[in-house]
């Protein structure tokens, strides 16, 4: 009784302090009464001087500040440890250095708060509302709940979160510069719109995650637990660096240009109208990815899987393939002037009417190079380079003029309709090949089965032709080679 009576006694009139006046009302049974005369106080002070309670280096330590209206209050340097605040009116509050440790934010309201370098550690923020936080540069959550909290449009450069639980959370539209996010769990969370320039995602987890239009250069998603999901749709993000990622992504339309993706999984990705201008890939899988109408100028694709990945009317002048693998793969439409491909397989991938002016596809061995029923079907060759295994292929009405096919196997492929104008063909087997119009003047030299070919159904023009080119051939090897 004693004890009740000395708290009766604390001082509740406006000659007490804030801080005496808040923690006398955080101890009373009465909830609805605290909450009414901390609300009058704040109002009252807010009127007379524009600003909230004055609570800095004030104690709350344990103290219940659940549903205290405490709009624009400082509380610099204050004391929160263990505190509850749920509920609490701290919008436009001030938190510089406050001692936050195992404190209670659940359904706060924050917005507008100004947080510079804030460390919470251990503490809960579900369901808190940090909307438009004005400076919360440099700050620490660590191992916080964060599900569904709300930091639309807060300014959180340098930011770092650091096993913390943000399941849901928003970051609509927030400043993220500089911020390194590290061991968080963050499945379904938004960041649409935000600005995401030198971001580091180290060991997060990124299912369902939208990145929906963020901005920023040098993105960094590394070792994630799982991106199945991942939106960068529409995303700006040259220099975007993806490694040891394995899921599914969605990235329609996403600028990434000078992109670094390697080591990683993304089957099945959603790549369409992307643009991964001068991008670097190596040993990533891009099998069944759908690249449609991507921009590939210059990328450079190195020990890669790209089965039945779809690049119809993708565009990839000065592409560089190396050492991967296409097979079943559709580049019908793609624009790959200039065009480099090495040691790669593309058995059975469709490349009608493919522009590869003046590309080289060659392997060494040349069989390296698998083009084995591949479809090239009105393709453009002119001044290609081509040394591959090609059995089977259809090259109908093929551009080739100037081509060199040297060393290369057109074994039961179909050459109907084309025209080798100034060809070179050096050691080309031609056993079974299917020749509709093979007209002079072309080189031609050491290959099997040309002669058995052009005998079929030809006019007697291309076989004279070639039996005086054969002779000539004979005769210029008599004293040299």
């Amino acid at each position: 009784m004693n004890q009740e009576s000395a708290i009766r006694a604390k001082p509740t009139t406006n000659s007490s302090s804030d801080g005496e006046f808040v923690r006398y009302w955080s101890r009373t049974t009465d909830r609805a009464g605290a909450v009414a005369a901390v609300g009058e106080r704040t109002e009252e002070a807010i009127r007379e001087t524009g600003a909230g309670l004055q609570l800095s280096s004030e104690n709350f330590t344990g103290h219940d500040l659940s549903d205290f209206p405490l709009r624009r209050c400082t509380l610099n340097r204050a004391q929160l440890y263990g505190a509850k605040l749920d509920r609490a009116d701290l919008s436009g509050a001030n938190l510089i250095c406050p001692g936050l440790e195992r404190a209670s934010f659940r359904g706060a309201k924050l917005d507008f708060a100004y947080m510079h370098a804030i460390a919470a550690q251990v503490c809960n923020f579900d369901d808190a509302s940090l909307r438009n936080v004005i400076d919360a540069t440099g700050s620490l959550f660590h191992g916080c709940s964060m599900r569904r909290t709300r930091f639309d449009n807060a300014v959180l450069s340098g930011l770092l979160l650091y096993q913390c639980d943000a399941g849901h959370a928003v970051f609509d539209g927030a400043e993220l510069q500089g911020a390194t996010i590290n061991e968080c769990f963050l499945p379904s969370a938004s960041f649409r719109f935000a600005k995401l320039s030198q971001v580091t995602m180290t060991r997060a987890h990124l299912a369902a995650c939208s990145f929906l239009q963020s901005k920023g250069d040098c993105l960094s998603i590394v070792r994630p637990t799982s991106v199945d999901d991942l939106v960068l749709e529409g995303a700006h993000l040259p220099y975007l660096r993806l490694s040891k990622v394995n899921g599914r992504i969605m990235a329609k339309a996403l600028s990434a240009p000078f992109a670094d993706f390697h080591l990683s999984n993304l089957s099945r990705a959603e790549l369409e109208q992307a643009d991964l201008t001068e991008a670097r890939l190596l040993s990533v899988s891009l099998t069944n990815a759908n690249l449609v109408g991507t921009v590939l100028n210059g990328v450079s694709i190195r020990s890669c899987q790209l089965d039945g990945a779809d690049l119809s009317r993708a565009s990839g002048e000065n592409i560089s393939i190396t050492e991967s693998t296409m097979r079943s793969a559709k580049f019908a439409g793609f624009r790959g002037r200039c065009a480099f491909m090495r040691d790669c397989d593309l058995d059975n991938a469709d490349l009608s009417q493919a522009y590869l002016y003046r590309s080289m596809i060659t392997g060494d061995p040349p069989q390296s190079m698998a083009l084995n029923q591949a479809n090239l079907e009105g393709a453009n060759l002119v001044q290609s380079y081509i040394a591959a295994g090609m059995t089977g292929s259809n090259l109908e009405a093929a551009r080739i003029a100037y081509v060199r096919m040297n060393q290369s196997s057109l074994r039961n492929a179909n050459l109907s309709g084309i025209s080798p104008f100034q060809a070179s063909f050096v050691k080309v087997d031609f056993s079974g090949a299917k020749i509709t119009t093979f007209e002079p003047p072309f080189f031609a030299d050491r290959c099997p089965g040309l002669q058995t070919a052009l005998k079929d159904d030809q006019p007697r023009e291309p076989s004279s032709y070639l039996a005086e080119f054969s002779s000539l051939m004979r005769h210029g090897r008599e004293g040299s080679t």
